[in-house]
């Protein structure tokens, strides 16, 4: 090979991408629809509920209800860092804890921690948000107020739960290797999973009467109320392991489908229509709604597309998806600050000119995906790559 050749060589290997693994390839699909429900969901947010730019009222409504992208990457998580333990448990007989820490702080320590550093450098802090600083570098956003003036990145809350996940779950693995059964792990996991449910209905009984806005950031966030979809992940990665066969020949038939199909159904009925018991319900169905009614669509759908395969796992394993997928943590590390201030602005001229929202919302979208992908790449390119091989060298 030639200077020029190798030079050329070197150059692709450096902007290229380091891609997502490919054993469970539909799932990227399911990542990069999770990416835009999350990101259609701020902008809404921001553009009605923070800028008063003029939305229709029923569309930030049914915008708003699809909260449950953030649910179903959190099923992911679960179902994925419970698919590697496992595993490790079959080949090695151990958790491998140095390489699974190894591995976890080097896929997401260096991005979060460059780009809160940035923002902090380069934005104006409020003295509450220099004094919340250290939590948020310590990925304890989750334990703190939440308000744009006392946090510098409020959307750290996701991925602050899942580094408290990632810390904790070794020890759940830890107790389930001693329990006898299969059966008895199982019901382990369920109780866990439920666990988290009845501390919201605690909470909510416990201190009503609540205004909506209160419920959202005394729930929604926290860790104690809001880890059951990482617990169902796990669950699923235990039962595909273990009864992956028998599910596999159950979800064989037609009838047995639909059985599984129907339920999950009505759970995303209820999902995008929470006031259909009345509106003065509407709160404790949230309790319900914000991780077990998500965890149980989530588990039903996944475990069709495991076991059907058909058009929608061909489409969602689509490689384009998998290209998507490797740049979604940049995504959502950066997407908030160029709503703030790239779309924002954009959709203020705009408004100003008289072109319909019809226009703008969708518009304001693309552009907040496309510039969040052009930023999650120089992401991954200059901070996760050389990231991933310095993992790889220390974990060998």
């Amino acid at each position: 090979m030639s200077v020029s050749e190798s030079g050329r060589s070197s150059l692709a290997s450096f902007f290229s991408l380091e891609l997502l693994d490919n054993r469970y390839p539909s799932l990227h699909g399911l990542r990069v629809l999770a990416i835009v429900s999350v990101v259609q969901f701020h902008v809404t947010w921001i553009f009605a509920g923070e800028q008063g730019i003029v939305l229709d009222r029923e569309w930030v409504a049914s915008s708003l209800t699809v909260f449950f992208g953030m649910d179903l990457f959190f099923i992911l998580s679960g179902f994925l860092i419970g698919s590697i333990l496992l595993r490790s448990l079959e080949t090695d007989g151990t958790q491998n804890l140095r390489r699974f820490y190894i591995r976890r702080i080097s896929r997401t320590f260096p991005a979060y921690y460059v780009i809160l550093t940035l923002l902090a450098v380069v934005t104006p802090l409020t003295a509450m948000q220099r004094s919340h600083l250290i939590w948020e570098y310590l990925y304890a956003t989750n334990f703190i107020s939440l308000a744009r003036g006392d946090v510098v990145m409020f959307w750290g809350w996701s991925l602050a739960l899942e580094e408290q996940f990632y810390l904790t779950v070794p020890l759940l693995f830890f107790v389930m290797q001693r329990l006898r059964s299969d059966r008895a792990r199982a019901l382990l996991l369920v109780a866990l999973w439920s666990s988290a449910l009845i501390m919201r209905l605690v909470l909510f009984i416990a201190k009503r009467p609540w205004t909506d806005l209160a419920l959202y950031e005394a729930l929604y966030f926290r860790p104690l109320t809001r880890f059951d979809t990482l617990i169902a992940g796990i669950f699923l990665a235990f039962i595909q392991n273990r009864w992956k066969e028998p599910i596999s020949r159950f979800l064989s038939h037609p009838f047995h489908r639909a059985l599984v199909t129907l339920p999950t159904l009505g759970c995303l009925w209820l999902l995008l229509r929470p006031w259909m018991f009345g509106k003065e319900h509407v709160q404790l169905v949230h309790i319900f709604a914000w991780g077990t009614v998500t965890s149980v669509m989530y588990i039903g759908w996944l475990l069709l597309l495991f076991h059907g395969g058909g058009f929608i796992s061909d489409f969602l394993s689509a490689p384009i998806f998998r290209r998507v997928a490797t740049l979604g943590y940049g995504v959502y590390l950066v997407h908030i600050p160029l709503c703030d201030h790239v779309i924002v602005p954009m959709a203020r001229t705009l408004e100003a000119r008289h072109v319909s929202m019809l226009l703008v919302w969708p518009l304001s979208l693309a552009a907040l995906m496309a510039g969040s992908l052009g930023a999650g790449y120089l992401i991954h390119v200059l901070i996760e790559k050389p990231s991933l091989r310095i993992r790889e060298w220390l974990a060998a």
